[in-house]
């Protein structure tokens, strides 16, 4: 069976970080890239940019440009060079002859994150597939960087070449995993359907917006937290508040980026999917961040392209504890996003002030029930506790008078229609 579980680079040279050269296309900053490939560990020994005003179906640019690059690459005894552009497999491959040292462009750098932080078994099919998706139509140039293992796949056809073998194997495991990832997705609707009737919040924003780090804070619990690039692969599912009525579940999500590989977005489809079911996005952006506008607007795309941008919002520029300046933090809500709330995940009277920002969101949208609940049914009433808020009680002769706030799915499922005064 053929598995995609090497690197699409030798990340090391024996027990040496990989030295790569960077290289930028037209007007894109590379600061970027160079944080993608830190999360690699690889060193970065030098950058150059290939700037052209016609593509080159063959090299992307230019000899010329080529011709620089090459002369860096030697310079700086250079292990590989990594292209912050969607190449062709062509252009992949003609560029690396050239240069005669590996080449990656950025989705192959973005899929290799992914692929080293893939945790559970769900995260670790949605990569594979991705992974196998932009290798197969690569196979030609990229087939001696993996070992393939074979037994129990079927025989070598008559004529088939190496690479034609490869691709049957490819396209049979894709199958497999799309299989997997059907199953999975289906074990995540029953998941979804058993909180149907509960108030959800998804957390969404550009990959280190420090998502994970505000999901802890809110929900005083610990989702893996770190400072890297798409630390968090998984939908992680946490109870906002154990105190709050009603409850309302919060959900971390993957980070976005720009650029970000399709392949990535469709085979992480059972995943996003929870953004489909929440009741409301809040969209965490770095305010600490220089490019915090363009990174607002990446994740705004993605969201239109997941058709989930019309939900109710809440946008929190998060990281405030690295502006320091109370003046400077609101000009960054002027100008990076009117209306947002500007916090640090790190203060907690900061967080419970979003906590309950969240709360009243939901508030104010439920009906209002007002009923008479019998005595000898003190297991309603605890249920009015639990799933609304109850803004009055009343002890009546006949029974207990209830003000409560509550969704219409729990009003319905407790019967309120029939104890209404």
């Amino acid at each position: 069976m053929l598995e995609s579980t090497e690197s699409l680079l030798p990340l090391k040279q024996g027990n040496t970080p990989l030295r790569v050269v960077c290289v930028g296309i037209q007007d894109h900053p590379l600061d970027e890239l160079e944080r993608l490939l830190s999360t690699l560990d690889l060193e970065i020994v030098g950058s150059a940019r290939m700037a052209s005003r016609t593509v080159n179906p063959a090299t992307y640019v230019g000899k010329g440009k080529l011709d620089e690059v090459k002369a860096l690459v030697e310079q700086k005894s250079a292990d590989a060079v990594i292209v912050d552009i969607e190449l062709s497999p062509n252009q992949l491959k003609n560029i690396e002859s050239y240069l005669g040292k590996h080449t990656l462009d950025r989705p192959g750098v973005i899929i290799e994150i992914f692929s080293q932080h893939a945790r559970s078994k769900e995260a670790k099919t949605q990569v594979e597939l991705a992974k196998l998706q932009y290798i197969l139509p690569r196979l030609a140039h990229l087939w001696t960087h993996f070992e393939r293992q074979r037994g129990g796949m079927g025989n070598k056809g008559m004529g088939e070449t190496q690479v034609e073998v490869d691709r049957r194997l490819v396209k049979k495991r894709m199958s497999n995993l799309r299989e997997r990832l059907k199953d999975i997705e289906n074990e995540r609707k029953i998941q979804r359907s058993g909180r149907k009737d509960v108030l959800k919040v998804a957390l969404v924003g550009y990959t280190n917006a420090g998502k994970s780090t505000l999901l802890n804070a809110l929900t005083q619990s610990n989702v893996l937290a770190e400072n890297k690039l798409f630390a968090t692969l998984d939908a992680s599912v946490r109870t906002l508040d154990p105190n709050s009525h009603p409850p309302i579940v919060a959900i971390d999500t993957v980070g976005f980026i720009s650029r970000l590989p399709p392949s990535l977005i469709a085979s992480f489809r059972s995943t996003l999917e929870e953004l489909h079911e929440a009741d409301l996005l809040l969209h965490v952006v770095d305010g600490s961040s220089p490019e915090a506008r363009e990174q607002l607007e990446v994740t705004e795309e993605v969201l239109k392209e997941l058709k989930v941008f019309d939900k109710p919002r809440i946008t929190v520029l998060n990281k405030m504890d690295m502006i320091g300046n109370a003046v400077t933090s609101r000009n960054l809500v002027r100008v990076i996003s009117p209306g947002s709330m500007a916090l640090s995940a790190l203060n907690q009277p900061e967080v419970i002030k979003l906590r309950d920002k969240i709360l009243q969101h939901f508030l104010k949208d439920m009906e209002v029930y007002e009923v008479v609940i019998p005595y000898d049914e003190s297991r309603l009433e605890a249920l009015l506790h639990a799933h609304g808020s109850v803004e009055k009680t009343t002890h009546l002769e006949k029974g207990a008078f209830y003000r409560v706030r509550m969704t219409e799915g729990w009003a319905k499922k407790l019967g309120l229609e029939k104890y209404k005064t």
